[in-house]
C-alpha cells in the first residue's frame, strides 16, 4: 500500500488459498480436502480452528481453537434444521415445501411465520403468541404492518416506487425527493421537519430541522475524492435567520486515505497514529502524546500506556478478552466464559460479578460478592425477549 505494508498471499495450483502473511509477517495456514473445502486454519501458535463437511459438502461441523466443536444438520433439501452448540442445547428450524423458513426454536421458544402464495411473510408469531401481520400491493411492496402491541402503520408509494407517506396511529409523514430520486424534505402534519441539500455531485452538503423554532443545520465539505473534510454546525434565529452559534470540525486524512486528523475550533488537533494497514498505535492532542498501544501479532491490544498508568490486556485461544490488569491492583479483572462463549464471571481484588443464562442464551440473573455485600438481580423476559 502507500506506506510500504505487505500482504503476501499463497494459492495451490487449483486456486485454494494455503497462506496468507500479513504486514507483520504473521503467516497463517490453510488446509482443504480434496474438493477444495477447508478443512482446517493454522495459526503460528499452534492453534488451529476445524472443519467437516458431509458427502454433499454440507459444513456439519466446526471446531474452535478450545476444543469446542458447534454441530450443524441438514434436511434432503439442504436446508440448516438444526445448530447444536458445544453445551448440547440445540436451535431448529423447519421449512415448508417451498424451503421457506416457517418455524424457529431455541431453548424450548419457539417463533413462527406464515406466507402468502406469492411468498411474502404475510403474519409472524412471536414466542409468547403475538402477532404481527403484513399487508402488500401488487408490486410486492409492504403497505400496512400490524404489530405485536396492536399499532397500525402504512405506507404509500408513488409509481416509482418511493416512499411519499407512512401514517403511524394519525401521525402522518409526506416524503419529498428531487429529480435525482434524492430526498429533499420531509414534513409531518403539514410541517417540515428536516431537509436535505446535496451540490451537482450528488453528495450531501446539509441536512437541517427545528429545534423549538431555531433552524439547526449540519454542513458538510469534501475533498476531490468525496471525503469528509469539514463539518460545520450552525443555528439560526427563527424570525432574523441571523446566526446565533456555529462550530466547525475539520478532517485529514493519511496517503492510505484514513482519517488520521480532527481539527476542531479553538482546540489542538487530535491526532491519530497508526501503522500497517492502519492499526491504531496512539493518539495525541496537538503535541502532547495521550495514549500508547502495543499490538499483539493479530493486532489486538496487549499494552496500553497513558500517563502513569499501564494497562495490559490477555485473551484466550478463540480470542476472547482473559484479563485486564492496571499497574493499580484494585482495577484488575479476569473474565471467565461458559463453552458456547457466554460471559459467565468477572472478577476483581474488589468484588466478584457472575451471570447466568437460559437455555435461549438470555441474561437470567447477575450475581455480585464483595468482602461485605452479596446481592441477586433476577433478570425475567417474557418468550418473546
Amino acid at each position: 500500500d502507500a506506506t510500504g505494508s505487505r500482504k503476501t498471499m499463497t494459492w495451490s495450483r487449483y486456486g485454494q488459498l494455503l497462506t496468507v502473511t500479513d504486514c507483520s509477517g504473521y503467516v497463517t495456514r490453510y488446509d482443504h480436502d480434496r474438493f477444495g473445502q477447508m478443512t482446517a486454519a493454522h495459526r503460528e501458535e499452534g492453534l488451529s480452528q476445524y472443519r467437516a463437511y458431509d458427502s454433499r459438502g454440507q459444513l456439519i461441523a466446526v471446531k474452535d481453537m478450545q476444543g469446542h466443536e458447534t454441530r450443524y444438520e441438514y434436511n434432503a433439501a439442504g436446508d440448516l434444521t438444526a445448530v447444536i452448540a458445544p453445551d448440547g442445547s440445540r436451535n431448529g428450524t423447519q421449512y415448508d415445501t417451498w424451503g421457506k423458513a416457517i418455524r424457529t426454536t431455541q431453548g424450548g421458544l419457539t417463533r413462527s411465520m406464515e406466507y402468502d402464495a406469492a411468498g411474502r411473510v404475510i403474519r409472524l408469531t412471536s414466542e409468547n403468541g403475538s402477532h404481527t401481520t403484513f399487508r402488500y400491493d401488487v408490486l410486492d411492496r409492504l403497505i400496512q404492518e400490524t404489530g405485536f402491541d396492536g399499532r397500525t402503520q402504512r405506507y404509500h408509494h408513488d409509481l416509482t416506487g418511493k416512499l411519499i407517506r407512512s401514517e403511524d396511529e394519525g401521525l402522518v409523514t409526506h416524503w419529498h425527493y428531487d429529480e435525482a430520486d434524492r430526498i429533499t424534505h420531509r414534513t409531518v402534519k403539514g410541517e417540515t421537519a428536516e431537509q436535505w441539500r446535496y451540490d451537482e455531485r450528488g453528495w450531501l452538503t446539509q441536512i437541517s430541522h427545528l429545534s423549538e423554532g431555531h433552524r439547526v443545520t449540519v454542513h458538510y465539505g469534501y475533498d476531490e475524492k468525496g471525503r469528509l473534510t469539514g463539518e460545520r454546525q450552525t443555528v439560526h434565529h427563527p424570525q432574523t435567520e441571523a446566526l446565533l452559534w456555529q462550530h466547525e470540525t475539520r478532517h485529514a486524512y493519511n496517503a492510505q486515505g484514513l482519517a488520521n486528523r480532527c481539527i476542531p475550533d479553538s482546540l489542538p488537533a487530535v491526532e491519530w497514529l497508526t501503522y500497517g494497514s492502519g492499526w491504531l498505535a496512539g493518539m495525541k492532542l496537538g503535541d502532547t502524546p495521550l495514549v500508547d498501544f502495543t499490538r499483539d501479532r493479530l493486532h489486538r491490544e496487549t499494552l496500553r500506556s497513558f500517563g502513569r498508568y499501564e494497562l495490559t490486556t490477555a485473551y484466550t485461544s478463540a480470542g476472547q478478552l482473559q484479563s485486564q490488569h492496571l499497574n493499580s491492583l484494585q482495577y484488575d479483572r479476569d473474565y471467565t466464559w461458559n463453552d458456547n462463549g457466554e460471559l459467565i464471571r468477572i472478577s476483581s481484588p474488589r468484588q466478584t460479578r457472575s451471570y447466568s443464562y437460559s437455555d435461549s442464551g438470555r441474561l437470567t440473573g447477575v450475581h455480585t460478592t464483595t468482602s461485605n455485600l452479596d446481592i441477586r438481580i433476577p433478570y425475567a423476559t417474557d418468550p418473546a425477549g
